[in-house]
C-alpha cells in the first residue's frame, strides 16, 4: 500500500508541533499496516466518515483519508469539527 498526502493534509501537518507531527506519522503507519483487518484496527478508532475514513490520533486530533486503488490518500488532519467542515465543503 502506498501512502499519499494531499495538499490540505500537508498544510494541516505543518501547523502542528514536531511532537504532534511524529505522533500522526506513527499512527498513519500503524493504520496502513492493519487497514482491511477490522479486529486489528478497532483500537485505532478507524471508522467511516462519509465517503472517507477517519482515525484518531490522541484525544482531539483525527485524520481523514480515502482508500483508492489499494492506496491510502491522507486528506486532512484536524479536529472532528474541521473534518466535518471539510466534508461539507468538498463532498
Amino acid at each position: 500500500m502506498n501512502i499519499y498526502q494531499r495538499p490540505a493534509f500537508v498544510r494541516a501537518l505543518k501547523k502542528r508541533t514536531a511532537a504532534d507531527q511524529e505522533q500522526i506519522r506513527q499512527r498513519v503507519r500503524r493504520v496502513a499496516e492493519v487497514i482491511g483487518n477490522p479486529h486489528a484496527h478497532s483500537g485505532l478508532g478507524v471508522r467511516p466518515f462519509g465517503r472517507y475514513f477517519e482515525f484518531r490520533v490522541g484525544l482531539q486530533t483525527r485524520c481523514l483519508f480515502l482508500l483508492e486503488g489499494g492506496d491510502m490518500h491522507l486528506v486532512l488532519a484536524g479536529t472532528h469539527g474541521e473534518l466535518s467542515a471539510y466534508i461539507r465543503n468538498n463532498g
